[in-house]
């Protein structure tokens, strides 16, 4: 099939595939952000390794993206070995220690372990903390496995010397309708594809590493920190008073020692893509001289690149209930996945343009299927956005106004999980909320040609 050909079938798929009410919601197909999400493991994972694979691996990927695939979908931390020379180049180990301000200084940064050049420990170099050295170690895996080319061959459809735009003509949503292009528009999109910068560039890998650990030793050293302080500062009191203050920090050690603590730390990547990069793209790969070189050039060529945007790291108690009917492993897959969502809800309100976009599912009220998964809160500002096309018929969200997360409306417990731990009214009976989050304001938007995002 011809490009003309595949260009006039795909655009036939319609920008909106119907519209979403609230009580029986059908996905809306519409233009959204890709994303890849890798799992870091590490040597930390240890006796844990195997159930964070488990629910990591079960995770349901989020709906507000598109999910772009790539080969390798895992980073072994502790597969990676850095030279110094790579370290000297990251910053590290160029200050020598040598007098007792020098050490002093190095003590401003205590988590940068010391690396001794004399068997007297009279000469050292500081090297990075723990995650300085794993941010390391993920920039040589990018580099080594190539993960700006994996997302392009994704992109690209690419298998040897071929290449094809249909992913790009399936996730630009081009037009509402093919009637709506003649032949001569659908030629000038077709040519000018590679210059829809803002599709391809919102296209992000995120990087989790899990961990979770008990709390029950922390809770120890804690109330033994603390009874040592305890019977240091209350030492000339009464025996009894001290007694009641230690029978205290027991108290809250029983209380505090069940369960686990679960971190997520997620590292938020960007695929490179703007007027240059595109230009030098059509140099090769449009190139007719160059069609038996194709993929020799792309296996070879630099211009694939993603940047680094940020990263997030989140933490969750898990704690165990009287009479809970889930068992631990059950628990901790829960709370796994929670705190997977909670990494990448802070990485979208810090990050714009990793912010999602939820289409509007009614009106008066303006509602919409997002909630405490995506990290929803009371007091937060949505900008509506309506679709408008350019020149070439790319689409192109323009906000159009404000509304506001309702205060008097609950927001929406779409949180893994929820449907098995509901709100209880006073009777004790399991309150069942709306399938939606309620918007304050917004009178002329409507469902279908509408959608949200988050404005602050």
């Amino acid at each position: 099939m011809n490009l003309k050909t595949n260009f006039a079938a795909l655009l036939g798929i319609t920008l909106f595939a119907g519209l979403q009410a609230q009580d029986a919601p059908t996905p809306l197909d519409y233009r959204r952000s890709s994303m890849t999400m890798v799992l870091i493991e590490d040597d930390d994972l240890g006796k844990s390794k195997n159930l964070v694979i488990k629910s990591y691996n079960s995770y349901p990927f989020p709906d507000k993206y598109n999910k772009h695939e790539i080969a390798d979908k895992k980073f072994d931390a502790a597969a990676i070995k850095l030279t110094d020379a790579e370290f000297l180049a990251a910053g590290f180990y160029k200050d020598t220690f040598k007098t007792p301000m020098d050490f002093l200084k190095a003590a401003k940064f205590p988590l940068r372990p010391l690396r001794y050049l004399k068997a007297d420990s009279s000469v050292a170099v500081q090297g990075p903390d723990k995650g300085e050295l794993l941010q390391l170690k993920l920039q040589k895996y990018i580099s080594q496995k190539n993960i700006a080319r994996q997302m392009f061959d994704t992109w690209f459809n690419r298998k040897g010397n071929d290449i094809n735009k249909n992913l790009l003509l399936e996730r630009g949503k081009y037009s509402a309708s093919a009637e709506k292009m003649d032949d001569a528009k659908q030629a000038a999109l077709a040519e000018n594809l590679y210059e829809d910068y803002e599709l391809i560039s919102n296209t992000y890998t995120v990087f989790q590493k899990l961990n979770f650990f008990p709390n029950e030793p922390v809770a120890a050293l804690a109330r033994d920190l603390a009874k040592a302080e305890a019977r240091k500062k209350m030492a000339a009191m009464p025996p009894a008073m001290l007694q009641k203050s230690l029978d205290q920090l027991d108290t809250v050690y029983e209380r505090t020692k069940e369960g686990y603590t679960v971190i997520c730390t997620s590292f938020l990547y960007q695929l490179e893509w703007d007027a240059a990069v595109a230009e030098k793209f059509k140099g090769y790969f449009e190139n007719s001289e160059l069609m038996a070189k194709r993929g020799q050039i792309w296996d070879t060529t630099s211009i694939f690149k993603i940047k680094f945007v940020g990263k997030s790291t989140t933490s969750s108690i898990v704690t165990f209930k009287i009479g809970e009917k889930r068992t631990e492993e059950q628990i901790i897959d829960l709370q796994i996945k929670r705190v997977m969502d909670n990494s990448l809800a802070r990485l979208q309100k810090n990050h714009v343009q990793f912010r999602p976009v939820a289409p509007v599912s009614s009106a008066a009220p303006v509602t919409a299927r997002i909630g405490m998964k995506e990290g929803i809160e009371e007091n937060q500002t949505f900008e509506v956005l309506a679709i408008e096309f350019n020149e070439f018929g790319f689409p192109r969200y323009k906000s159009i106004g404000k509304v506001k997360v309702d205060k008097k409306q609950p927001i929406w417990d779409n949180r893994i999980g929820a449907d098995q731990e509901p709100a209880l009214d006073a009777s004790g009976n399991p309150v069942v909320g709306p399938a939606f989050t309620s918007f304050a304001g917004g009178k002329k938007v409507q469902p279908g040609i509408h959608f949200l995002r988050l404005l602050k």
